[in-house]
């Protein structure tokens, strides 16, 4: 079975395969200084909720405010060279936040994670759009699908470590437990961070289809079928869109960086439950949040009349483009 799963492995296109490498990597390390023990972390420092808003907040503040440059600079120059970028900025983040752990100098953190806001920011745009380019059109769903389980898995790393240190040291927490914990989530980071010098976008589908496209192909004297092919046909296939695809390949990096304002949204309402525990408790700030969710998702089900007939559609769609009309 094992073998299998290589092999599955081995046959999958360059840049997805690093996706899936950098997801699983950097998202158990993610898990481990983003989320509880970070907050662990902090509060034991500084004896205080309000300084654990702030780390989480000034990293969103700045991501917001990087994204949408990062992603037109994704569109605009090769997704390659920014993910070369992002990782040269993300090691000297690691070393930032290695630092800060073991000093515990909170202006060190805040500057740490205000430079991971724009790491995040400028990663994240590039690393979808390049995973969509490499992917056929219409053939997204299931790789996404891995990618996002993938995300999931390696996002127990951090409540599970959580769990142990809670088991070993109890309601009594050990700073220098919290720092071992940080500084060990920060190291297995460090190959998913590496990871993104070998993106390549020469070996995307979409742009390895637009090179082939150039090429007049005779084959035995006659014209291959890409030469008879409509005028305008391939365009209008890679710019269908439904559901399960991406937007067309030269909005994709922006498109992506929306995903920023809802991190923004994520580290605002952070930084505000910090205020309101310190203020008014723990149960007040639950119930503020069940409020919240409770309205997301009313919202949410409103798209219900949208994608019920997803699949409906879909199959139509696909039938008009093959009988060309």
């Amino acid at each position: 079975m094992l073998g299998h799963l290589v092999k599955q492995y081995n046959a999958l296109e360059h840049n997805v395969r690093l996706t899936y490498l950098y997801s699983a990597f950097f998202w158990s390390s993610r898990s481990i200084i983003l989320d509880q023990v970070l907050a662990g972390y902090i509060y034991v420092l500084t004896g205080s909720n309000e300084p654990v808003g702030m780390v989480t907040g000034i990293n969103g503040l700045v991501r917001m405010l990087v994204t949408f440059p990062a992603g037109y600079a994704s569109d605009r120059f090769r997704r390659d060279t920014v993910l070369k970028f992002a990782g040269v900025l993300g090691l000297i983040c690691a070393a930032m936040s290695l630092s800060a752990y073991i000093s515990g100098h909170m202006l060190l953190l805040y500057v740490a994670y205000a430079c991971w806001g724009g790491y995040f920011a400028i990663q994240r745009p590039a690393t979808e759009a390049l995973f969509a380019d490499s992917i056929p059109n219409g053939q997204r769903e299931g790789p996404m699908t891995t990618k996002y389980i993938l995300m999931n898995v390696a996002g127990t790393l951090g409540p599970i470590a959580s769990i142990v240190f809670f088991y070993i040291y109890g309601d009594s927490w050990s700073l220098s437990g919290l720092q071992i914990v940080l500084c060990g989530g920060m190291i297995v980071g460090i190959p998913g961070l590496a990871v993104l010098f070998y993106f390549n976008d020469d070996l995307a589908y979409e742009n390895n289809r637009r090179a082939n496209n150039r090429l007049s192909i005779i084959e035995d004297g006659e014209l291959s079928d890409l030469d008879v092919t409509p005028r305008g046909k391939e365009r209008t296939l890679l710019l269908q869109n439904d559901t399960d695809d991406e937007p067309p390949e030269s909005w994709r990096g922006r498109w992506n960086a929306l995903e920023g304002l809802t991190m923004f949204c994520y580290s605002g309402s952070a930084m505000a439950g910090g205020f309101l525990i310190e203020r008014y408790g723990y149960r007040f700030c639950f119930f503020v949040t069940s409020l919240i969710f409770l309205a997301g998702l009313m919202l949410e089900l409103l798209l219900l009349p949208i994608i019920r007939n997803e699949r409906k559609l879909k199959v139509t769609s696909v039938v008009k483009l093959a009988s060309g009309q």
